[in-house]
């Protein structure tokens, strides 16, 4: 009796560390499926040791790789699971090539997991979604620009606008608390040089949204007004920036539809005509990637740009780059899509140099530094008026259209008639602090009329100005 009971303990104990492995790889499934990759990742690794061609631990091992940060690693074991036409074998193919910017290679294992997903019967919709995203990519890098990006500077997502050397002339961009305090959920805010315009993102329900104030004449801000650059889209839109002309606005949105990876840069203009904002367009790449892109700038004095992203970073840490803007949009013309890819995803930026222009970029960024020019050399210029990025006038005689001109003078005699009629108000309302009721009841319709007629005065100066901007150019 004893022997019998010797030989089952031994039996069990001989079953006991199967049974203990089996429960472990149950254990690691049940994560895996709950979306856990980091503690099943060992033993389906363990488990491949003793069948390292069993198609389904080669898929959970591979798909906890890729789900860690080891893509590189996945590759080969998802290779095997695909041999066996396990279905997410082909999502995750498809996403480690769409990650490497391999967006042809991407469409063809996307395209096989929504065969997969037919074929087992279940929805196909998430395929068709990362098909077309994948075919937007490819699209977008065969018109990646050639842009000359000049610096970069990894820093604190929290302080990413000190890194934007924008000059006095261009205006300044902070963040929305900073002049709103009641704007709890205000994003980043962007004030025009003459401190009378400011454009910025704040959230309503959780939701980013472009909005715009303008200085009143008793100094305050007035109420918000809302600015469609993409109406009744769905996703946040923020990181405003305007240009001097008053009508582009350079801005981001995460908008699913539109974008090709988180936040995408959108560049859009006002039409004088309709006073509604043109079809936006995206930047595309190398401004644009699969990762958050957003903050574009634009200091037009010294025709030098910045963006930020966060391909390639740390959670707390972005990117900010600094470029040159093209006058016009130059591509990488006769290059295979392979040998574009380094360019659209920055991997050097001393590649995107010109020959023989090292020395005038380190001069262009010390300019970003440079103190202010003395006051004497200013007051040789009769204006400074901005006419397109890099094009500013400082006389009268620059004009090259008769109505640009008489616009731009128009604009000049509007902002004088503005600080006479203030200077007016001003005297009124002084008047009207020292007077007694039966004179302030007689100067009260003075006061009214005279804030009214600078409401409608107060607008003029830029409209006149953007168009003797528009008449110029043209």
């Amino acid at each position: 009796m004893k022997r019998v009971t010797h030989i089952i303990v031994s039996l069990i104990l001989l079953a006991l560390p199967f049974a203990l492995s089996a429960q472990t790889l149950e254990e690691a499934k049940k994560m895996y499926k709950q979306g856990e990759f980091a503690k099943p990742k060992e033993v389906f690794k363990k488990q491949l040791k003793s069948r390292p061609n069993d198609a389904q631990l080669n898929q959970w091992y591979g798909v906890c790789l890729y789900e860690t940060g080891e893509r590189d690693k996945a590759e080969p074991y998802l290779q095997k699971a695909a041999k066996k036409k396990i279905q997410d074998s082909y999502l995750y193919l498809g996403k480690i090539a769409f990650d490497a910017y391999k967006f042809t290679e991407a469409k063809e294992y996307f395209s096989q997991y929504t065969e997969a997903l037919e074929g087992n019967k279940k929805d196909t919709t998430p395929g068709k979604r990362l098909y077309d995203r994948a075919e937007k990519c490819e699209s977008m890098l065969r018109r990646t620009e050639n842009v000359r990006i000049i610096d970069s500077l990894v820093i604190s997502r929290d302080r990413f606008l000190d890194a934007y050397k924008l000059s006095h002339e261009c205006g300044t961009i902070s963040y929305v608390a900073d002049i709103f305090k009641d704007e709890e959920q205000g994003g980043t805010l962007y004030k025009n040089q003459r401190n009378d315009k400011v454009i910025y993102a704040s959230a309503s329900d959780g939701k980013y949204s472009i909005n715009m104030r303008n200085c009143m004449n008793d100094g305050n801000w007035s109420e918000n007004i809302p600015v469609d650059v993409m109406p009744e889209v769905e996703g946040n839109i923020a990181y405003p920036y305007l240009l001097s002309d008053g009508l582009t606005i350079y801005f981001a949105t995460d908008n699913d539809s539109l974008s090709i990876g988180g936040y995408d840069i959108f560049v859009t203009r006002k039409n004088l005509n309709s006073d509604e904002y043109l079809s936006p367009r995206n930047m595309g790449m190398p401004f644009n990637s699969t990762a958050n892109d957003y903050m574009m700038v634009v200091d037009e004095y010294h025709n030098i740009g910045w963006f930020a992203t966060d391909r390639n970073q740390h959670p707390d840490s972005v990117v900010v780059y600094t470029y040159i803007p093209n006058e016009v949009k130059e591509l990488y013309s006769g290059l295979s899509l392979d040998l574009i890819i380094p360019y659209a995803q920055i991997t050097s930026i001393s590649d995107t140099w010109r020959s023989g222009e090292e020395e005038s970029y380190k001069t262009l960024l010390s300019q970003l530094d440079a103190p202010v020019a003395p006051k004497e050399d200013k007051e040789k210029a009769e204006f400074e008026f901005v006419v397109a990025p890099g094009v500013i006038y400082t006389k009268y005689s620059q004009f090259k259209s008769s109505s640009a001109l008489e616009s731009y003078k128009r604009s000049e005699e509007l902002e004088r008639e503005i600080e006479k009629q203030k200077a007016t108000l001003k005297a009124l309302r002084k008047e009207y602090s020292k007077a007694s009721q039966s004179q302030r009841e007689q100067l009260t319709p003075s006061i009214l009329k005279a804030e009214e007629y600078i409401k409608t005065l107060y607008p003029q100066p830029e409209q006149y100005r953007n168009a003797a901007r528009v008449e110029e150019m043209e």
